[in-house]
Parts: C-alpha cells; sequence; structure tokens
C-alpha cells in the first residue's frame, strides 16, 4: 500500500541541508520487537544486521530491533552531555537510486520534508516552533544526501515532554508524512538551483570527467546528488511522489536513537511513530550501476581546464566491490592496505620536502566506494605544473612498493600510530558524547560494519598484528596493485596536443629504470628533555566558581589550569606570547602568511619535522602555531601518559626552532597552487575585500604572488625569535590531569627557562585601524566561466571603545536576528539564496574593525538585487526594531548552546583561560555570561540596530566572475 500524499495548500519552508548487545547466538533476538521478525529476515525483506554472522562482538550498551513493517532502530542509552538526545534516521537511498528524469530528485526531497508535512502542514511555523525549544538549524539540525544515503539528524538540546514531542513528530513526518504540494515543490526550485550554483566548482567538474573516463558504463558519473538544472527546473510532482513512496519505506529506514533515555520507554515511542508505516507493493530496486568493472589493460586520459590551481597525476584501478561480512579477517585485510598506503604516503611527504623535488604532495589509497566499487589511487602534485618530472617520481614509488615492499622501521613507526590511535579510543570511551555515537551507529548501519567497543577494535587489532609483518602487507599490496588493468589520469590547466603519447612513452621508459630499495632508518632519541634548574610555582590563587587555578613562576611564565572529567585521558593547552598580528612590521606584506607556513614545519636545531615525526610515532603530542591579533601561541593536545613530553616539545619549539630552509622551499612550492585558486575562486575577492575594508593596513593584505617569492625564513625569525625568548609568556593548560602533576611537568619544562617579560604592550597607534568610508559600493571580480558569485554587506560595528564583552554578545544577536530575516525573505520568500547568513565580528584588539557582514552566495544576475534586499532589511531592522518573538527565538537555542560549552574544554581553554591573567575581563566574563545574556533586553538590540544597522553605514559588495 502507497503512502497518502495529500494536496494541501501549504506555505513552504526548506531545511538546512547538503549535499553494538552482543548477540549470544546468530538468531537470537535483540528487543522485544526484533523477536517478531524472525520470518522476515529469512525471507530477506528486512536488512539483517551485520553482527548477525559475524564472529565479532557488538557493544553490549547498543540495543538493536526491527519492527514487523521492517523497519530497523538503534537505541543507546549514554549520559553524556546529560538531558540530551540525539536522532538519526538513515534511508537507504539516494541519488544513485534515481531514474534519468529524476536526477536531483533524491537531493530536492531532502529538501521538502520540511516544506509541509501531516504533522507541520503551515511550514513557516516549524522552524520558528524549533527555535522556541531551543533547536538551532545546523547547530542542532541537519541533513545531507549522498550517492547511496540520506540521513536527517536531530541533536535536541534538552529532553522536555515538548522538545521530544517535536522532535519524534518531525522525524516520523521525514519517514512518512511529506505532503509535497504543487506549489511548495515549485517555491523550493529557485533554492535547490541557488545550491547548485554554491556548490559548483572546478573539483566537481573534473570529478565527473574522471569518472566518465573511469567508469563509462556506469551510472555513477551521472548522478550526482544535485542533480540536473532540467530536473531542479521542471520535474512535476509525480516524479517525487515515485522516489517517496518507493524508497522512503520501512525495510530501507534506520532509525538511531542516543543519549540520556530509558530504552524501554524509547522503544515504545519509534514503535507508535513508525510502526505504522507501510511497505509499498512494488518497492524501490536496489541501484543498477551499469558496468562498474575495470577497464581492460592500460588507459590514459587527459583532463584539462585552466581553472586548476595544480597539475595532478593519478594511476587508479578499479573493481567491483563483493560483500564480505565484517570479521576479523576482513579487519586484517583492510588492515594490511591501511598500513601499505600509509607508508607509501610518508614517502611522498619526505620527497616532497627533498630539494629538487618536484612534487608538492603525495598520497596513495584504497577504499570501498559507494560499498559496490574499489577504488584504488597513487596520485601525485607536480611542482611547477611540470607533469613530466612528477609522472617519474609516481612511477618508480608504485613499482618500488610492488617491487621491495617496506622496511621494518616504516613498518614499526606506522603500527605505532595505529595501535596509538586504538588505545586512545578507549582511554576515551568513557566520555563519548551522543551526537557522535549516533553519527557513528548511522555511519556502520550504512557501510554493514559491526559497531563494537573501542576495546574489542583494540584487541582484534593486536590479534590480527601478531600474525602480521611487512612481508604479508607487501603481499596484499602487489595482489591488488600488480595487474595490467591501469588507468593513468593527467589534470591539468593546458596540455598538448600528444600528450597522451608522451605520458605513455614517459612512463614505458620510467618503468626499465633500476630501482634501488628503500633504506631501513635508525629513529634517534628526542633531544629536548633538560632545560636546567626546575622553577617552583608561586603561589596559586584559586578561582573557586570557575574551579581555575592561577601561578607565576619566577621566571615570569603565567599559568592557568582547570581540571575536567569532560573528555577522559585528554589534556589541551595553548601557550600565548608576543604581540602577534598588531607587533608586525608594516613594511613586510605577507610575513604572517609565511610565518604560519613554515615555523611548526621548520622543525627543531636537533630534528627535522620529518625526524620528530619518526621519533614520536604512538606518542600524542604536537605543536601547532598561530598567529593572533595580540599575541603568538603555540598549542596541543597530549594524554596525561605523555604530559610531559608534550611540554618537553612545546619548550623545545620556543628555545629552538630551526626554521629550515625544506619548510620555506615548500612553502614557495605552493604558490603557483594557491595563486591559481585565489585568481578563479572567490577566496581571491574576499581577500581583497577584507584588506580594502580596513584601508589595506599591510598586516591585513594577502601578499602578491611576487611578494611571496620575495619572502624569507630570515625575515620570520627576525620578526619572531626575539618575541619567543623575551616576551610575556603565559600557558593554560585544561583536562584530565592534576595540578600537582601539571606543576611537576611545567616545573621541568617552561619554569626552568631564563627570566621573561611580565607584559606585552601594544601601542594604540598598531591597534587603530581607519575603515573604508561609508555608504558605498564595491565590486571584486575572479575569472572563472563558474557563474558562482556573491553578494556581500558590511556594516562598521565598532566605535572605537575598548574591549567590551558584553557589546560583542549583544552584536552576535543583533547579526543573528538579521540571519533569520535572510532566510525568511531571500530564502523562503524569493528563492534566490540557499545559505545567506549574517555574523558578527567585533574586535578585542584593534579599534574600528569591528563588522556585522551579510553574506549570500548566488547567480552573478542576482548579486545586485539581493544586495539590495539586505540593504533594506537591515535598514528596516535598525529603524523599526526587532520583535520580542525574534529576540527569543535567538536566545533560546543560544542559551542550550551556552548550556553544553561548559562541558567542553575547548570553551574552557579558548575563550575562558587563555591570557586570562593578562586580560582578567575574561575571568568575570565567564562568571557573568549566562546571566548577562538572560538579561539582555530588546531595548538594547534595537539600539545596536539603530547605531549599526541603517544604509548610510554600509558597505555593499559584489563578488562575481569577470566579464
Amino acid at each position: 500500500m502507497k503512502k497518502s500524499i495529500p494536496l494541501i495548500t501549504t506555505i513552504g519552508i526548506a531545511c538546512v541541508g547538503g549535499f553494538v548487545l552482543a548477540q549470544k547466538e546468530a538468531n537470537k533476538p535483540t528487543s522485544l520487537v526484533a523477536a517478531k521478525t524472525d520470518t522476515q529476515r529469512a525471507t530477506g525483506k528486512a536488512r539483517p544486521w551485520a553482527q548477525s554472522d559475524s564472529d565479532i562482538s557488538v557493544d553490549e550498551k547498543v540495543v538493536y530491533g526491527t519492527l514487523e513493517n521492517g523497519m530497523r532502530y538503534i537505541i543507546c542509552k549514554n549520559p553524556l552531555p546529560p538531558k540530551r538526545v540525539s536522532m538519526r534516521l538513515h534511508v537507504d537511498a539516494g541519488s544513485l537510486n534515481e531514474a534519468e528524469n529524476q536526477r536531483g530528485v533524491a537531493h530536492f526531497l531532502e529538501h521538502m520534508v520540511f516544506n509541509g508535512t501531516k504533522h507541520f502542514p503551515d511550514a513557516t511555523k516549524l522552524i520558528p516552533q524549533m527555535q522556541r525549544l531551543g533547536i538551532a538549524f545546523g547547530a542542532h539540525a541537519n541533513a545531507y544526501t549522498s550517492f547511496d544515503e540520506t540521513v536527517y539528524m536531530l541533536d535536541l538540546p534538552n529532553i522536555d515532554k515538548s522538545t521530544l514531542n517535536l522532535g519524534f513528530a518531525v522525524m516520523g513526518d521525514f519517514a512518512d508524512g511529506a505532503l509535497l504540494e504543487n506549489s511548495e515543490i515549485n517555491e523550493e526550485r529557485g533554492v535547490i538551483s541557488s545550491e547548485k550554483t554554491s556548490r559548483d566548482s572546478v573539483g566537481l567538474r573534473m570529478f565527473e570527467k574522471q569518472f566518465s573516463a573511469l567508469l563509462p558504463n556506469s551510472i555513477i558519473p551521472k548522478r550526482l546528488p544535485i542533480g540536473t538544472d532540467e530536473v531542479i527546473a521542471k520535474a512535476p510532482r509525480e516524479r517525487f511522489v515515485d522516489f517517496y513512496t518507493r524508497f522512503y519505506t520501512p525495510e530501507k529506514m534506520t532509525f538511531v536513537y542516543v543519549g540520556d533515555l530509558d530504552v524501554a520507554t524509547a522503544e515504545q515511542r519509534i514503535q507508535d511513530t513508525f510502526g505504522s508505516i507501510k511497505n509499498p507493493k512494488k518497492p524501490g530496486p536496489k541501484a543498477n550501476l551499469g558496468d562498474i568493472s575495470s577497464q581492460q589493460g592500460f588507459n590514459i586520459s587527459v583532463f584539462t581546464d585552466k581553472e586548476l590551481s595544480s597539475t595532478e597525476i593519478s594511476l587508479i584501478h578499479t573493481q567491483p566491490h563483493s560483500y564480505k561480512t565484517d570479521s576479523k579477517t576482513k579487519r586484517i585485510e583492510s588492515l594490511k592496505f591501511n598500513i601499505a598506503h600509509a607508508i607509501i604516503n610518508r614517502r611522498f611527504s619526505r620527497l616532497a620536502k627533498e630539494e629538487g623535488a618536484v612534487i608538492t604532495s603525495g598520497s596513495a589509497s584504497r577504499s570501498v566506494f559507494m560499498r559496490d566499487l574499489v577504488l584504488g589511487s597513487f596520485d601525485v602534485t607536480a611542482l611547477n605544473n611540470d607533469w613530466k618530472a612528477a609522472l617519474a617520481v609516481l612511477e618508480n614509488e608504485f613499482r618500488r612498493a610492488q617491487l621491495y615492499g617496506f622496511t621494518q622501521s616504516e613498518y614499526k613507526e606506522v603500527v605505532a600510530e595505529f595501535i596509538n590511535a586504538y588505545e586512545q579510543s578507549v582511554e576515551t570511551a568513557p566520555t563519548r558524547k551522543s551526537d557522535s555515537i549516533a553519527s557513528n551507529l548511522t555511519e556502520h548501519a550504512h557501510t554493514d560494519a559491526v559497531y563494537s567497543t573501542p576495546e574489542t577494535d583494540l584487541v582484534i587489532l593486536k590479534e590480527n598484528l601478531k600474525s602480521l609483518s611487512p612481508t604479508q602487507v607487501h603481499d596484499a599490496f602487489k595482489a591488488f596493485w600488480n595487474t595490467p588493468d591501469l588507468h593513468l589520469i593527467l589534470s591539468t590547466q593546458a596540455a598538448e596536443a600528444d600528450s597522451k603519447e608522451q605520458l605513455k612513452e614517459i612512463y614505458k621508459f620510467q618503468t626499465g629504470i633500476a630501482l634501488e630499495a628503500p633504506i631501513d632508518k635508525k629513529v634517534s632519541a628526542f633531544a629536548y628533555t633538560d632545560f636546567g634548574k626546575a622553577g617552583t610555582a608561586g603561589p596559586t590563587t584559586h578561582i573557586k566558581d570557575l574551579d581555575i587555578h592561577q601561578w607565576t613562576y619566577p621566571n615570569g611564565v603565567k599559568v592557568n589550569f582547570k581540571q575536567t572529567n569532560f573528555d577522559k585521558n585528554s589534556i589541551s593547552m595553548v601557550a600565548s606570547f608576543g604581540t602577534g598580528k598588531a607587533g608586525m612590521p608594516m613594511t613586510t606584506i605577507g610575513l604572517d602568511t609565511l610565518a604560519g607556513a613554515i615555523f611548526s614545519a621548520g622543525g627543531l636545531g636537533k630534528h627535522s619535522s620529518d625526524e620528530l615525526r619518526t621519533i614520536l610515532a604512538g606518542r600524542n603530542v604536537g605543536v601547532g602555531f598561530n598567529i593572533g591579533d595580540d599575541s603568538f601561541s603555540l598549542s596541543g593536545s597530549t594524554t596525561p601518559k605523555d604530559l610531559d613530553l608534550q611540554l618537553q616539545l612545546l619548550t623545545a619549539y620556543l628555545t629552538d626552532p630551526s626554521f629550515r630552509p625544506e619548510a620555506e622551499r615548500q612553502f614557495k612550492a605552493m604558490l603557483p597552487k594557491i595563486y591559481a585558486q585565489l585568481k578563479h575562486t572567490e577566496q581571491g575577492p574576499l581577500g581583497k575585500m577584507s584588506a580594502w575594508f580596513v584601508n589595506n593596513d599591510p598586516r591585513f593584505v594577502f601578499p602578491s604572488e611576487e611578494q611571496a617569492k620575495a619572502l624569507s625564513s630570515s625575515q620570520v625569525k627576525a620578526w619572531i625569535s626575539p618575541q619567543l625568548t623575551h616576551n610575556s609568556l603565559e600557558i593554560s593548560i585544561v583536562g584530565d590531569t592534576s595540578i600537582d602533576t601539571v606543576q611537576a611537568a611545567l616545573s621541568k619544562t617552561l619554569a626552568a627557562l631564563p627570566t621573561r617579560n611580565t607584559s606585552n604592550d601594544i601601542p594604540i597607534e598598531n591597534r587603530t585601524l581607519t575603515i573604508a568610508k561609508t555608504p558605498t559600493e564595491k565590486t571584486f571580480t575572479y575569472q572563472s566561466e563558474i557563474e558562482k558569485a556573491i553578494a556581500i554587506v558590511l556594516w562598521k560595528a565598532d566605535d572605537a571603545t575598548d574591549r567590551n564583552l558584553k557589546k560583542v554578545r549583544r552584536a552576535g544577536l543583533l547579526a543573528d536576528i538579521l540571519d533569520e530575516r535572510m532566510r525568511v525573505e531571500l530564502r523562503e520568500k524569493l528563492g534566490e539564496a540557499y545559505s545567506p547568513f549574517a555574523r558578527a565580528s567585533l574586535s578585542q584588539t584593534f579599534k574600528n574593525k569591528g563588522s556585522i557582514m551579510a553574506y549570500s552566495p548566488g547567480k552573478p544576475a542576482n548579486t545586485e538585487k539581493v544586495g539590495k534586499i539586505i540593504v533594506e532589511l537591515a535598514n528596516t531592522l535598525a529603524k523599526e526594531g526587532a520583535t520580542q518573538d525574534e529576540l527569543d527565538r535567538c536566545l533560546k537555542p543560544k542559551f542550550g548552546l551556552l548550556e553544553k560549552s561548559l562541558r567542553q574544554n575547548s570553551y574552557w581553554l579558548g575563550t575562558v583561560m587563555d591570557r586570562s591573567q593578562a586580560y582578567p575581563d575574561k575571568i568575570e566574563a565567564a562568571r557573568s555570561r549566562d546571566a548577562d545574556y538572560a538579561s539582555i533586553t530588546l531595548e538594547e538590540i534595537n539600539t545596536l540596530a539603530k547605531k549599526f544597522c541603517l544604509k548610510e553605514n554600509s558597505a555593499r559588495i559584489s563578488i562575481s566572475p569577470s566579464k
């Protein structure tokens, strides 16, 4: 029996979208409801669970069941975050299931299930209703459609009765309640068309070309989820109804429910919501992909596009995938390929860093694509588009791996990384969050993999490794790659007419060159363990209400520490120092760009970055470098076991960064790709717009290619080195460790360094910017044949006041209200935009830099029109003000996010603790944050709107392809 799809006139809205209890016996049911479905399983009507015939035990906390109609469900009780649940509805169908005249309907339906349903026929009320319950689109509700699945996601911010009722009603309607009324479909066509425009790219176009060459007789390259213009513009209602009734069926759906819940109550709720859905008499069949067998022999293809940012060469092998039950044997086979390709990736990484390198990067992989196709790929990116030299590297490394396999040291390094990753999964398992578990369970259901515990995964890994050796990894590698059925693909900006012949000749010539076996290298010890006499912590201040400890060492190093249990076995840290971008020399444009690229990549005086990776394999340490507005920072994450090593590494980067020439070489090797992207995509004009808005202050200007080429490591060293050793240093640490442990580790590292300054004063003239005059209009262009443009409006939102965190919050809410008005007007009413948004950005360092930005991607022909609409929307907001309902609907989801942040290490580290001794107002801001948000009044918002959002304060900007 088909679903009833009534014709009811409604006003449409669109969604935000995009493109395991162990069973002792194989036939033992995992729930009371499941006990009724054995016959269906036997007849194949209900899709069986992966664990039904596997030798791998599922996670016993997870409950599996199947309703009498064949719909599957998964329930997992999980306490974190408390009083929250996550829902996923998986539909085992995507664009591959479409008929030729339905290309794009699967994705279009993802939007349409929000445009009028059985419980929400007046779709204009659904999003506001969600917002009033604290459910924010994007943050709490989302969806995506791919080639072979469609997934709907709800992360509910509370478990109040009204919120749960809405969540189940919405999910139930997605599965069996879409009205698909003609007027709603027609109103949504513009939104889908806008999304297609916004997602168009040279990369997507090359994907179509390459897969058309690889699989000429398959529908895969003809079924991109976004669809065709013809279907988007003209597909009649019947095609939507056909797909919905034949593929949104119980036997093709799985509901995942995770969080702070009662399992028995959850099972009954699932039965009540989905149990009455009927399967059609003629359900949609399994997708027929066509012929996906590998083409015989050695094939060559050349694809050109002047907008490509780099030249890539790929060697590809494809073959149909034969499904095998997830098992220990299957996992060891996958492990062999993962190890082999990880080793090859390391080889390519080293080659790209060598002096005289002809590639900028390389990789190898083998994966199952869309459950039916095995795709293996060797890829290199050519330096300076010299594909002939790069081809030699590709062939040589491909053949070297086949001839000689892998050394013991290479194998040991990669295996150490694998073991460590699995061990960390075990350690962090007790604090896994419900949204992450829900998504993982959905992925396992989709790929027919057993959802086993991290402990089980680790045991299986170690058991498999006992019987594994580099020789066996080599044998598996050869078995897959030693085939004459290979496809060599060149993708470049321009090619000679005889490029295919040249590719064939060069490749054949290289196969005759003798190759040396890889050398088994010894691993040296980490050289940075002694930094001098240990320091002793000064008096500790305990901020009791926030449970933050602060102290200072005699050498001037300041420390902020908070012990948490939010993420088991995890510690995060950031050490801030110096003056950052505010202190950058005005005479050297792009110095920050080079510094950010080479600092960590340059390694240390006694170890290159490549040597560090080998030395530290299997350890949870690393250092990232960042340039902020008013400071530099070194950051990293670690575990209690590796805390000492992490602080030793961080201290080594403070005291002995090497600025090696290999890092500068790599940066400059990437310049052609970077500037090709800037020339042919929106990123180039967006960067120019940002610089223009601050009157082209040199610190905010991205360098020209000539300027970038002229930069040197010595300039970076001259700028940063004095600040590494002398400027004020404040480190913040948060996570699963104790204050005594942290003080002991710091005493031997940062506290042992020479005395530093205790403050970093940045002159007011360095912090004051001149902003573009308004009102104004400005156009920026880029070179592209892709008809993709952006309408942007900027409003100056800073009046040269000092740090004002309360104003930051209120400006953010003002932008949220404008964001909501843009969604309603541009997306829902006019269908002119897929993802318009507004954001506030107020600097805490630079005076006058603050702004509110409205951003709406779309088609070039509509940019001026959309920009004017946005200006008028904001101007009306400034003159007439917002409503209390608008403020409440923006505030309610905010409160849920605020509550969630209190259990996130990232919030405490980045928002509260980092530089909190330099800026004590951050502590007070954290203390009063929730109360301050609750105190925000409509009058405050409207006062800001009147000050910032008037037409005369706006800069209307158009970014589009040049004519």
